[in-house]
């Protein structure tokens, strides 16, 4: 079990929720403590959206729950009936993030067991003002303690999931793989694909206070962006290299070797790529590597035009997919390069993965 800096901040958030509200003299807490536990979110960005949604949906929420009570009381049933009048109310507005802390807070209302009017909606106010006691908590801490910075995990996951994608797809295309291993590699690829892409949302939602940096920030965005469709391709050309892997054993032999060939070299590439970006490899002696690397492209095609020509059956169309897949992969490698170039002219001083 992992325990990041979002649980210890979730804890923090809850310590000072429940500080404020007994500090303002309102008991019992627990409902600040809730809040800022229910409302922690993994980015800033997020934890201000969040912010600003839950007190506006817990606002309605419990001006619903005090005219409810002054109208009709407090009985079971009037709560569960406004506790579905608020969830219709939210479903409306698209303010179903909100959902489950406005109901807890519509149920805290009802509950305070008021029946003066007046007391009764001072003493509403008093624990809608706990709620958002537990909202701004979460997201103070979020923003003041410890930010999240996701490029660097960002980056590293990347890493992991090409490194271990290019040994697997080397295994295959040679025939050496084992069967039974690459399914269960596959189904973590699946997952770790998901957490890339997660990552990646963060990132991107991550804000830049500095008007300066702003320019940087959107240019490795892109560059992010490339580098998770380019992994995704790959993954996408071993799930083919997998699925048709019988087509592919019959391909003639010359075709073959110029496919895994192409394919090899197009996965050196994009090693190189991705260490360029992070400032580990000269960009000279990249290129003059890259260009030996990709020599194979033009062969590849004109092998393939070549046969298909002369070899038109079914286990040639099985292969059509891969190799459209490997087209695309070699056109956002070389979309990649060259985004890295142009990010690294312009931006020297911060060529490094933060």
């Amino acid at each position: 079990m992992h325990l990041g800096a979002r649980s210890l901040k979730t804890g923090v958030a809850v310590t000072i929720a429940l500080m404020t509200a007994l500090a303002f003299g309102m008991t019992p807490p627990i409902m600040a403590g809730v809040a800022a536990a229910m409302t922690t979110r993994p980015s800033v960005q997020r934890s201000i959206r969040a912010m600003v949604q839950n007190i506006y949906g817990n606002f309605i929420g419990a001006m619903i729950a005090v005219a409810a009570v002054i109208i009709f009381g407090d009985t079971p049933i009037v709560v569960g009936l406004t506790v579905v009048f608020v969830i219709a109310i939210h479903l409306k507005f698209r303010l179903h993030r909100t959902l489950t802390l406005t109901m807890v807070t519509v149920i805290f209302v009802m509950s305070s067991g008021m029946n003066d009017s007046n007391a009764f909606f001072l003493e509403g106010m008093r624990r809608f003002s706990m709620i958002c006691i537990g909202v701004v908590s979460a997201t103070l801490v979020n923003l003041l303690i410890f930010p999240p910075h996701y490029e660097k995990t960002l980056y590293e996951q990347i890493l992991e999931q090409t490194t271990l994608l290019f040994k697997w797809t080397r295994l295959l295309s040679g025939g050496t793989s084992d069967n039974t291993k690459i399914k269960s590699e596959l189904a973590a690829f699946d997952s770790r694909k998901l957490k890339i892409e997660n990552y990646y949302h963060w990132y991107k939602e991550e804000r830049v206070f500095r008007k300066k940096t702003m320019p940087v920030k959107l240019r490795r965005t892109v560059i992010f962006r490339e580098m998770t469709t380019a992994t995704r391709l790959l993954h996408q050309a071993l799930n083919e290299l997998d699925r048709n892997e019988n087509a592919f054993r019959l391909l003639p032999d010359h075709f073959r070797e110029t496919l895994r060939i192409q394919l090899s070299g197009l996965m050196t590439y994009h090693e190189r790529v991705l260490l360029k970006f992070d400032g580990k490899i000269r960009r000279k002696r990249h290129e003059e590597q890259a260009k030996k690397d990709y020599q194979h492209r033009a062969e590849l095609a004109e092998s393939f035009f070549s046969y298909f020509s002369k070899n038109i059956n079914d286990e040639w169309l099985d292969v059509l997919p891969l190799l459209s897949t490997i087209i695309d992969y070699s056109q956002h490698i070389e979309h990649l390069d060259l985004l890295v170039t142009s990010y690294q002219s312009f931006h020297k001083k911060s060529n490094q993965i933060r």
